[in-house]
């Protein structure tokens, strides 16, 4: 493996940390940890895809690598030295590897030890004589316990089996576990390893719990969730019983979306590992006022995924900061510890001396700001020192701007009483286009268009939202029901105009800006349809499979999707099963020739095997049902419209739903999928392809068939080439025929057991004709 040191091509963001040397390493890192000599030499031991590297740091600008110990193929090693002795566990095998640093910068000696069937581990931690592991393939992946009384020869002396540990830090010999996939940190007293005792846990901001670090004083403790946007929080452990969270922190480089995988505190500076985001430094010396003072940034990355540094070392005598980037190498940064500049107090209304909570607290020009608490209290501040200008906003009440000299380590009180805004009666009439007549119980959203604070009503059966103490302003006012198409009006709500009438057309629509009824019901394991603004999640080169923004021109933000947990791809896919979104039910007896429209989101990709994983669209009229369309296997990450003439596929009737039904299919991929923009129209009013009038047919005989039938197509008027597939009642296609003319026929032949399938004629997307196959 060849390895160089090199200086970086592109322009880091750097504060308060500078770079002293780098090194790459070719097939990527993992964990970093220090070894500091007797002599005084430091060392970086650099956990890599191929094995362990330690690299001598004599001259920090210069980085050397002295040995190259090769180990099982695997991304995960993770390090922690006691004494002179190294020891590093990983995912793939080799057991515990233990190497003896005595002999630097000369030869070293190493060996892989399998104790007590431990062949892999996921981190460690050391504590005095005792080493801790976590993860592993022993202990039902919870906590083994080492004794390290002769570091060469560990021997196994405890165990804690009742969870997966994930990672964890130990302090006079409690632990702080972090439990990622049940997402909460735990805190376990090791004191008697016949008897671990549980003293708390909580459940950490994203679920995602990584890791965890004890403040120095030890009355603190902070986590990471390894998940895109993910927090560094911070919990009071004084009473392990009843945990309180007192701050939250997100990395500024990438407004918040990078991915915190390691955090470690030194002098009360929390040093975190960021993937994408570089180091980063907060002063948590006030640990309810967590103020970033320090970054640098590794990647020429950005956002979320995984990459970017996995782990760092902060304890070197030199100070020094070493850091192991997943694909960008060792680097040794130099820390420039500085204490933030704090401000704090307590907002309240001016006429009645109560307390406001969540009122926004600003300081203009950076990226400071903080929500005021139930108490009032809040508690905001920036690195640098200088005079700075500071809002205090809050719905329904006046700003109030002042202006404030703020200086390093240095605590500045200020308490703020807002000026509450005169209220109004409000009255919003809902009623029906063309006859006026009141729509009972309708869904109203009031926006306030400045600040986007929302309010929503139920209009009562006269139709009508009255609220006597209405804060007036600018708003947005959307009104809809199952039945009507939602609408809106944007108002100035005063003294004078309180009365607002939106008029919703009659007909089926929704764009999804209100809760109109639709069901949801689901057996899988995760990724539900949920209505809301969609996260987007990234993966397998960066593509995108939840979407990031609904779809454009419609009344709001919001759309219905697989789940919208954020995070990795894949962590709230649909995984293992089925998820129905079903509509309200319809009257489309009334239509003359009803054409059903939406948007549609499928991606599909990833994991293992080649993607066979659907979107299946369903329309029943009470006694059955057709298939309209299934999206197989495709990675069709954009938002696509389908129409259909409801009459070409199933008879009109008063009680008719549409269904969207997306499933995750033995294999393992990757499935998001979404749905906007849902409308019912008369075939007059739009321009709709209609397979019958092209005269597309299909016929397969006999039916039932045996082992061979006989497939009759045309596709239509001026279609030459399409496709025949067959799926099964779970939309899985199990047979595909290229058509190469625009009609023919052709000899089929199923080697399936008995039952029902469909065949469909398929062409540009469009699904033609579909016909049910008896077996």
């Amino acid at each position: 493996m060849v390895l160089a040191s090199v200086s970086a091509v592109w322009g880091q963001a750097a504060k308060n940390m500078s770079l002293i040397g780098h090194l790459a390493f070719p097939d990527g890192c993992a964990d970093v940890m220090g070894y500091a000599a007797p002599g005084g030499t430091e060392y970086a031991i650099v956990g890599h895809e191929s094995g362990v590297g330690i690299v001598s740091m004599a001259t920090p600008s210069n980085p050397v690598l002295l040995h190259d110990l090769p180990g099982v193929n695997t991304i995960w090693r993770e390090i922690d030295v006691y004494q002179n002795y190294a020891y590093i566990v990983n995912e793939g095998d080799d057991g515990l590897r233990i190497v003896n640093l005595a002999g630097l910068p000369g030869a070293v000696s190493y060996k892989d030890t399998i104790i007590d069937g431990m062949t892999t581990g996921h981190t460690l931690f050391i504590e005095g004589t005792r080493l801790y592991v976590f993860g592993a393939n022993i202990d039902n992946g919870g906590v083994s316990v080492f004794s390290l009384a002769n570091p060469w020869k560990p021997v196994k002396i405890g165990a804690w089996t009742q969870l997966y540990v994930h990672d964890g830090y130990v302090r006079n010999k409690i632990a702080y576990l972090g439990h990622i996939n049940d997402g909460f940190m735990q805190i376990v007293d090791f004191t008697n390893l016949n008897n671990p005792i549980s003293l708390g846990n909580v459940t950490t901001p994203n679920s995602f719990t990584h890791n965890t670090w004890l403040n120095d004083a030890g009355t603190v403790v902070f986590t990471t969730d390894e998940v895109n946007a993910a927090y560094v929080a911070a919990y009071d452990i004084t009473n392990p019983s009843s945990i309180v969270e007192i701050a939250r922190f997100r990395s500024s480089l990438s407004a918040g979306q990078a991915i915190p995988h390691n955090v470690k505190v030194r002098n009360d500076f929390h040093v975190t590992a960021y993937y994408k985001d570089g180091v980063n430094i907060v002063d948590c010396s006030r640990p309810h006022n967590l103020i970033e003072v320090g970054y640098y940034d590794t990647q020429p990355l950005s956002g979320g995924g995984f990459d970017g540094v996995w782990g760092l070392d902060c304890y070197l005598p030199s100070g020094n900061i070493i850091a192991a980037d997943m694909s960008e190498g060792l680097w040794i940064l130099g820390p420039t510890y500085v204490r933030g500049c704090y401000l704090e107090g307590q907002v309240t209304d001016l006429s009645t001396s109560l307390p406001i909570n969540g009122a926004n607290v600003t300081i203009l020009t950076t990226p400071a700001a903080d929500l005021s608490d139930v108490a009032g209290a809040y508690a905001t501040g920036v690195a640098d020192a200088g005079t700075y200008t500071v809002t205090y906003s809050k719905f329904g009440y006046n700003d109030s701007t002042i202006t404030v000299a703020l200086s390093n380590g240095t605590l500045v009180t200020r308490n703020i009483p807002l000026r509450p805004l005169a209220r109004v009666s409000m009255t919003v009439n809902v009623v029906e286009a063309g006859t006026g007549n009141a729509i009972p119980n309708a869904q109203v959203l009031m926006t306030e268009t400045t600040a986007g604070n929302q309010q929503p009503y139920v209009a009562n059966g006269a139709g009508q939202v009255v609220d006597p103490n209405f804060i007036g302003g600018n708003y947005s006012v959307i009104a809809g029901k199952w039945g009507w198409h939602t609408q809106e009006v944007i108002v100035n709500i005063n003294q004078s105009v309180n009365v607002i009438t939106v008029t919703l057309p009659k007909g089926y629509a929704d764009e999804f800006a209100l809760d109109l009824g639709w069901l949801t019901s689901s057996n899988a394991n995760t990724g539900d349809w949920v209505r809301g603004e969609p996260v987007g999640t990234f993966g397998f080169g960066n593509q995108i499979f939840n979407p990031e923004v609904d779809l454009t021109g419609d009344l709001s933000d919001q759309c219905y999707m697989t789940g919208n947990g954020g995070g990795a791809v894949g962590d709230d896919d649909v995984d293992g099963g089925e998820v129905t979104l079903r509509s309200p039910s319809m009257d489309l007896s009334t239509y003359s020739v009803p054409v059903i429209r939406y948007y549609r989101w499928f991606a599909n990709g990833g994991g293992n095997g080649v993607p066979n994983d659907t979107l299946r669209i369903e329309l029943r009229n009470g006694s059955s049902m057709v298939v309209l369309k299934r999206v197989f296997g495709v990675f069709s990450n954009s938002w696509n419209q389908d129409t259909f003439i409801v009459s070409n596929y199933i008879a009109l009737t008063n009680n008719m739903e549409i269904r969207f039904i997306a499933g995750d299919y033995p294999q393992g991929n990757v499935v998001e999928a979404a749905i906007d923009g849902f409308d019912v129209v008369e075939r007059g009013l739009v321009g709709v392809h209609d397979p019958s009038a092209d005269a597309a047919s299909l016929k397969v005989y006999p039916n039932p068939m045996g082992d061979h039938g006989t497939v009759r197509f045309a596709l239509g008027a001026g279609v030459v080439a399409g496709t025949f597939e067959v799926c099964d009642l779970l939309g899985k296609r199990i047979y595909t025929q290229a058509l190469t003319a625009g009609q023919g026929q052709f000899e089929l032949k199923l080697d399936l057991p008995g039952g029902t399938y469909f065949g469909s004629l398929k062409a540009d997307g469009n699904v033609l004709k579909t016909v049910k196959i008896m077996r």
